[in-house]
């Protein structure tokens, strides 16, 4: 019996020794509220390891534990690992009032919540953490007066921004919205990570047209990285104060969070396109392409951004997009025009300039060309010598081999010439083979006849 209550007395000692070495309120505090704010910021893991191993090393002290599971706060995890420590140290106030913090967030429990303040506060009425978890649980209830009056306690005995926060939604709650700003930028000054508080700081901000509505969006845009209303929010913001650079930058943040708006794609194109940022720009425009499938426009814009670079072929790809989208898109045929005419491919330049109805480009490849003013008429044999009487007579001084391909219809309709081989190398020869033969009338019957024409002697 005398070992026993030795045992006892040791036991008792140690706990009370345990309660007087406790550091003050406001130094624990502190520390809990720089691991919440780490959790905001991905920097909580070091704070894990470190106190992981000071949990280790001094076993019989609760705190580096309470501030492990502060690591993890609010969640389950962190409630098992205070339920755990409080089956050893059933009155530390840190593992109580962090209980209370977890059951006042989950839904339905803010009356175990209060039973857990109130145990903290009826051994110690000085801590006063556990008042501002007190206002919480009012604030939710909705019980304004009782909330104020806990916050109110608790800055009475110590300026916590977690109670300036809770006073400063109590008064927003209230429609006190001067009241309520006081408070949420003391609050947000002292402590930043407190997303809910931001929030209403933000939208009080607004409706006040208070300047310090973007610096606050930004808060809480970093706070909730994945939150795409409160980054869309940072973006229009800025682009509305005519911060376009800091606007696009937001806007591209928006776009990586996925699901952004044809709306938003389109903003961002116009704003890197006035920034200069051609990269940007043709970045943002292909996610347009993409989610407007019917808009021509994009197209368009990339293909003259590609054009501007000399990326002949990228910019063709895109304006035939447009094509696509758009068959009679003039912008489009002038663009692949002009790409043909500057690549020197003259006979598919003039295509396309009358599909776009370009009257003084047709005009001037043709003369060129030195089409012939009547088209030719009559059988296949008719037409081939025609053209290669034309031929020699506009351009006597050529050498080599044409061999070009007229696609027929039924009714003798050209759809289309293909050009097979040329030796000859000279476009403006090329040209008028390929228009006297796609200008010319056939015969109505389908068919895809070969014509050869070799310059330098004799033709058959």
């Amino acid at each position: 019996m005398r070992a026993l209550l030795l045992c006892v007395a040791v036991v008792a000692s140690s706990a009370f020794a345990a309660k007087e070495t406790l550091p003050p309120i406001a130094e624990t505090m502190a520390e809990l509220r720089k691991l919440e704010a780490a959790g905001f910021h991905e920097g909580i893991a070091s704070f894990r390891v470190k106190y992981s191993e000071e949990a280790r090393q001094r076993p019989g002290d609760p705190m580096p534990r309470v501030f492990v599971a502060w690591c993890t706060l609010p969640s389950d995890d962190a409630w098992n690992q205070l339920k755990a420590i409080s089956t050893i140290f059933p009155d530390n106030p840190w593992v109580r009032y962090g209980m209370g913090r977890i059951y006042t967030n989950w839904r339905g429990m803010a009356d175990l919540a209060r039973a857990e303040f109130d145990a903290v506060l009826k051994k110690d009425p000085k801590f006063y953490p556990a008042l501002v978890g007190l206002g919480d649980v009012a604030r939710v209830k909705e019980d304004w007066s009782l909330a104020e009056k806990k916050y109110r306690d608790a800055l009475a005995m110590n300026d916590d921004p977690f109670a300036r926060a809770g006073l400063g939604l109590v008064f927003a709650a209230q429609k006190k919205n001067d009241e309520a700003l006081v408070e949420l930028k003391k609050a947000i000054a002292a402590q930043p990570e407190q997303p809910a508080a931001v929030a209403t700081l933000v939208t009080l901000s607004l409706a006040a047209k208070d300047p310090g509505a973007i610096a606050a969006a930004e808060t809480l845009a970093n706070l909730r990285p994945k939150d795409r209303e409160a980054r869309k929010q940072l973006a229009d913001l800025r682009f509305e104060a005519g911060d376009k650079a800091n606007a696009a930058k937001e806007y591209e943040r928006l776009v990586r969070l996925g699901s952004a708006p044809v709306e938003t794609q389109q903003r961002l194109a116009t704003l890197y396109r006035e920034l200069g940022d051609v990269e940007g720009e043709e970045r943002a425009l292909q996610n347009v392409a993409v989610l407007d499938a019917t808009n021509a426009e994009p197209s368009l814009r990339i293909a003259e951004l590609r054009f501007a670079r000399k990326d002949y072929e990228g910019a063709e790809g895109h304006w035939l997009e447009a094509l696509a989208r758009d068959p009679k898109s003039v912008p489009a045929l002038e663009g692949l025009g002009t790409a043909k005419l500057e690549q020197g491919v003259l006979h598919e330049a003039l295509e396309y300039f009358r599909r776009a109805g370009d009257a003084a480009q047709v005009e001037k490849l043709e003369a060129d060309f030195k089409l012939s003013k009547k088209k030719f008429k009559g059988s296949l044999n008719h037409v081939y010598f025609a053209t290669q009487a034309s031929l020699s007579k506009a351009f006597p001084t050529v050498s080599g081999k044409f061999r070009v391909r007229v696609r027929l219809d039924k009714s003798g309709v050209v759809n289309g010439v293909d050009v097979l081989e040329d030796t000859v190398k000279d476009p403006l020869a090329l040209g008028h083979v390929y228009f006297q033969l796609r200008d010319a009338e056939y015969p109505k019957q389908k068919g895809e006849p070969v014509f050869e024409f070799e310059m330098g002697r004799k033709g058959k």
